[in-house]
């Protein structure tokens, strides 16, 4: 959008018709001035869809593996990881902990959040946002190398699953494995919201539409209706404000434990993942009798 803005403001200037209008688009959601961007409720649906699955893996081979870490993608804003939360159908669903960059991570609060629950199920399932940050406000674990740097400076995130993992072992004596989904997160139509998809057309015909109504250096937002029923619809902001801002999740979507969503974050996100999500069946566990 800061692009998009500059182009408009450059144009402008120069005397150079030319229509810049922005289309929100990042996974990330961390976009301001809209209630949310195309794009993520889809990859909230594959999160919530493969963080549910790594959960029963955990479950069914708990002997064998204790803690199994899930890194997310995410820089300031924890959308994505708080999104894997919205599979959870009971409190004991996976994952059981959740730390989004917006809080900072006390080392030896996580180590006791896991015991609790590893005596309380015999394994545990973590989401976390591979941009969190420690006590300090830096970032837990990043890359040092000179070449994972992008066109504006971010350093590449990455790496905290392996950081927690052998935090996790050397101090709790539990075996901890990680999975990092990565850019596939982001790619993925086999999981695809159709709410997402269609608001995502919707956006761009709109944007085009302002372009040739003479509209310029403005971005086209999406705005939810206050009502019970999921209901979006457009609206426009000035790039200039959307380019000076970021959108982090909100204290009133965060628990006061700092490791999970609360009610208030489901409702805002499940209206955006596109309906139920694939049922499983469960089976009941009975003793067998020693005779038979």
């Amino acid at each position: 959008m800061e692009t998009a803005h500059i182009v408009s403001k450059m144009t402008s200037e120069m005397g150079y018709e030319i229509a810049a209008v922005g289309i929100p688009k990042t996974i990330d959601n961390d976009l301001g001035y809209t209630d949310h961007c195309p794009g993520y409720g889809s990859v909230a649906r594959w999160i919530a869809t493969s963080v549910r699955d790594a959960g029963l893996d955990t479950e069914a081979i708990g002997v064998v593996d204790k803690v199994k870490i899930i890194e997310i993608m995410g820089r300031n804003a924890g959308w994505i990881t708080a999104a894997s939360a919205l599979a959870k159908e009971k409190e004991t669903d996976a994952p059981h902990l959740i730390y989004l960059p917006e809080r900072p991570i006390n080392v030896d609060k996580l180590l006791a959040d896991v015991e609790e629950w590893y005596k309380r199920l015999g394994y545990v399932v973590i989401a976390v946002c591979e941009g969190v940050k420690g006590e300090d406000g830096k970032t837990l674990k990043a890359s040092v190398k000179a070449v994972d740097v992008d066109s504006f400076g971010h350093v590449q995130m990455g790496g905290v699953g392996d950081f927690l993992c052998n935090t996790i072992s050397n101090n709790l004596k539990l075996k901890a494995r990680f999975d990092k989904p990565g850019t596939v997160q982001r790619v993925s139509m086999a999981l695809v919201s159709e709410v997402d998809l269609n608001e995502a057309y919707m956006v761009g015909q709109k944007a085009v539409q302002y372009a040739v109504e003479g509209v310029r250096d403005k971005m086209v937002s999406l705005v939810r209706e206050d009502s019970e029923e999921y209901i979006c619809n457009t609206g426009l902001v000035e790039l200039e404000k959307v380019a000076a801002a970021e959108k982090l999740v909100p204290d009133e979507f965060i628990n006061e434990n700092n490791n999970g969503v609360t009610e208030k974050f489901y409702k805002y996100a499940r209206p955006l993942i596109g309906g139920a999500l694939l049922e499983y069946t469960r089976l009941k566990s009975y003793p067998v009798p020693k005779k038979l």
